[in-house]
Order: C-alpha cells, then sequence, then structure tokens
C-alpha cells in the first residue's frame, strides 16, 4: 500500500513504509469504518508493538495502585521538577500502561518532570465518560502526594491522542474546581472535538494513513454513546464557550492528520483569552509520529515543547489572571 504523499518526513516515511510491506497496509486497527467492532477492538488490544521497556540510565519506573486503579509513574534519575498525570492513547478504545511507555519515558527525559501514566478503564466496554472519571482519580491521587511520590503543588496533566483529549477536559475540570488545580496541559495530537468532516483537514486525510477521517469516526462512535447527539464539552473540549482561565496549554500537531485544525483552533481560542500556548505544528509527519522508533521527529518536538513544561512548572503560580500568550511556532 502507498504511504500517503503529504508524509516526507524520511525517517517516518521509511517506517511506514516498512510496516506497510510487512503488514501489507498502513497498520493502525482503523484506517476505515469497514468490519467487525469487536474483531477490530480485538485486533487492537494485541497490537504486539505495545511493549514496556526496560528501566535505563535516565528514567526508573515505578508501578503503583490507587485504589484499584492501575499506574506507571516514570522518574528521571537525575531529579525532577513536578509530575504530569499522563493519559495514553489508543482511540478509548485500545491502550494500557506499556503502549505509550516509549512516550512517557521520552517525556520524562525531555522536560526533567515525573510522568504519572494512567491505566483508564476503555470504550466501549466503559464509554464517556468512564475514562475520564478514571484520570480525574489519578489526578486526585497526585494531589494527595501519591504515597509521598509526588509534590502535590506542581501537577500537570498530559495525553497522547485520545489521551489528549482526556487530558483537555481534565484540564477544563480543574480550571472549574472540579478537579485539583493544576499548573499545565501537554496535548500530543489531542482530539478535541467531535469528528467534523467538514474540515479541511478532515477531507484531506482519508486513506494511507495511522489515523483516517472514517477511523476517527469509528473511535467516536465507541467512545461516545449518543453519537449522533451534541457533543458533551467533557468529550469534545473545543465547544467549551470559554476557555478563559485555562492552565498554560502545550500543543503538538502533526500536519498530516485529520485532528490537526481542530488542535490548531484550540490553540488560537486558549490564546486569544489569554491563557499562554506553546504550540508546535510538525510538518510531513502523521498521527502516531510521536510514537514511532528511531525517528528524530518525536526527539526534536519534545524538545521543542519542553521549555514551556519547565516554566509552567518553576515559575509562580498566578491561576485565572491573563497574559500574553506565548509565540506560536512551527517546525520543519
Amino acid at each position: 500500500m502507498t504511504v500517503h504523499p503529504a508524509i516526507t518526513d524520511p525517517d517516518v516515511r521509511a517506517h511506514l513504509e516498512r510496516l506497510a510491506t510487512r503488514a501489507g497496509t498502513i497498520p493502525s486497527g482503523a484506517t476505515d469504518a469497514d468490519g467487525d467492532d469487536a474483531a477490530r477492538i480485538a485486533e487492537l488490544r494485541a497490537n504486539p508493538s505495545w511493549v514496556r521497556l526496560p528501566d535505563d540510565d535516565a528514567i526508573a519506573s515505578i508501578d503503583l495502585d490507587a485504589g484499584g486503579l492501575a499506574l506507571r509513574l516514570y522518574r528521571p534519575r537525575a531529579g525532577h521538577r513536578g509530575t504530569l498525570v499522563f493519559a495514553h492513547g489508543g482511540g478509548w478504545v485500545a491502550g494500557d500502561l506499556d503502549n505509550n511507555d516509549a512516550l512517557c519515558r521520552a517525556l520524562a527525559a525531555a522536560t526533567g518532570s515525573q510522568v504519572l501514566s494512567v491505566d483508564y478503564r476503555l470504550a466501549p466496554e466503559h464509554p464517556f465518560p468512564a475514562g475520564l472519571d478514571d484520570l480525574e482519580r489519578a489526578l486526585h491521587f497526585a494531589a494527595d502526594g501519591a504515597d509521598g511520590l509526588v509534590d502535590p503543588a506542581l501537577l500537570g496533566v498530559a495525553g497522547h491522542s485520545a489521551g489528549g483529549n482526556l487530558a483537555a477536559a481534565l484540564a477544563l475540570r480543574a480550571r472549574d474546581g472540579r478537579a485539583p488545580g493544576i499548573r499545565v496541559q501537554v496535548l500530543l495530537c489531542p482530539v478535541l472535538d467531535a469528528p467534523d468532516p467538514d474540515r479541511s483537514s478532515y477531507r484531506a486525510h482519508t486513506e494511507n494513513l495511522p489515523l483516517t477521517a472514517k477511523g476517527m469516526q469509528w473511535y467516536w462512535g465507541l467512545y461516545v454513546q449518543d453519537a449522533e447527539g451534541p457533543a458533551p464539552v467533557d468529550a469534545a473540549p473545543l465547544r467549551a464557550p470559554d476557555l478563559a482561565g485555562s492552565a498554560p496549554a502545550v500543543i503538538v500537531a502533526a500536519a498530516v492528520d485529520p485532528l490537526s485544525d481542530e488542535a490548531q483552533e484550540y490553540a488560537g481560542r486558549l490564546s486569544a483569552v489569554g491563557v499562554p500556548v506553546e504550540f508546535v505544528r510538525r510538518e510531513g509527519v502523521p498521527h502516531l509520529f510521536l510514537v514511532f522508533p528511531s525517528t528524530p521527529a518525536r526527539d526534536e518536538v519534545l524538545a521543542a515543547i519542553a521549555p514551556a513544561v519547565r516554566r509552567a512548572f518553576t515559575e509562580p503560580r498566578e491561576p485565572r489572571r491573563l497574559v500574553t500568550p506565548s509565540s506560536v511556532q512551527e517546525t520543519p
């Protein structure tokens, strides 16, 4: 199968070509809306590429239990400041503590922060808002000190893909006082709205990609039971009528991704109401590029956003004060 021509990053493209040659398709688990849902979910959940890495000289990991909720804490051995409560990707229907293991390690190493990864409940067995509620439980656990492992005054939320959706929704709960306070929200190629086939990024990304427009619609229909009705804000944070007072945001978008437009729009709306925003749009890469192995793109993007995360954990906290937004940048 041909890799989408807009994927121009040579390392990412080579990785996808290897996968396509081996599997006969661009593997994503949901590149279209056809087939048996149960079989496709089973295939996603059995993905052998989701492997836990051993501890290394830079990052140690600690498995925890918070009242039946499984967590994994990634701790930089050289020291850390702040903790990001992290939600993995997987379209709300797949994933566990292993599938974003490498990304969590890289995020902790780049930012000098702890990363507390959450094994939240999955749809369709546990649809919206079960996963979000689990992430909030983990944030409460961190705010209580996580058995002495976390500074409750230095907390943030983070997530990749569907996990970025959960992190953004939890950041709104925190802003409204419905969850513990946070200093930063790190949204990595996030889902921020219900699928919108009229968005230009949806129209442009329909095939030969790790995530397609139809695939996104399939995931959404399993997560939100009333997928045809109005999207609740806790599932579609972009639909919040007001974003003022939100925690500073770090947002990454992949240019070759149905979700790229909504990420840019969310960054723009936050910035317009005075929320500090660091927005990085990586050209020539698709959704999931942050979890591909052996590609410099991930490390370059994490290095670009790391200063904003570190600032959030070092500057005095002044919630709800409107400030001048930081610059928006694009990486080649």
